[in-house]
């Protein structure tokens, strides 16, 4: 049985932003696909920080149909849907665990808060970074500080006529990560 995966797929600006400092996402192309449904088709499973998840659900009253969705907060407890999991436990420990259980991969949808937790144990394993032709000057970063430092190997790229650019990235574990 190969291991599942943890990826994060995310949109973010040239500058390095996931959201404008309000949390407004009306920046990001919506006019294509830009390999969403590739990507979808592999996983199973979607993990996300409480804010992600108020987001996704104000957009959709099912965005994420046939997945098991996780949230991990440290205030909310529970949600109004049963399909959903609350998780107010150590990420970390708990991907681990998950990434033992038999299916497909999972997908880190964001925040920040959540990114930096698992960079900071190192349980992320794919990075796909859509990158739009746009410089915010402020907002939401991408990858909140302090996390140790680590290596990715680029394995492909997907340029778009829009401008945007998509990056994938494997987490090079030949080289430890260390300590900010």
């Amino acid at each position: 049985m190969t291991e599942r995966r943890l990826i994060l797929f995310i949109a973010t600006s040239l500058d390095g932003y996931i959201a404008r400092r309000n949390e407004g996402i009306d920046w990001l192309f919506d006019d294509a696909d830009y390999g969403y449904s590739e990507f979808y088709s592999q996983i199973d499973t979607v993990l996300m920080g409480r804010k992600t998840y108020e987001l996704s659900m104000s957009l959709s009253d099912d965005p994420y149909p046939g997945c098991q969705i996780y949230v991990f907060s440290r205030s909310l407890t529970e949600t109004a849907d049963p399909a959903i999991t609350v998780v107010q436990g150590n990420p970390a420990l708990w991907v681990s665990q998950l990434k033992q259980q038999p299916g497909r991969n999972f997908w880190l949808v964001g925040g920040g808060q959540l990114v930096q937790q698992c960079l900071a144990a190192d349980c992320l394993d794919e990075l796909i970074l859509s990158i739009h032709p746009i410089l915010l000057g402020n907002g939401i970063p991408l990858f909140p500080s302090p996390f140790p430092e680590q290596r990715w190997q680029l394995v492909k790229t997907q340029s778009y006529p829009t401008g945007l650019l998509q990056c994938t990235y494997h987490r090079d574990r030949s080289v430890p990560s260390t300590e900010p």
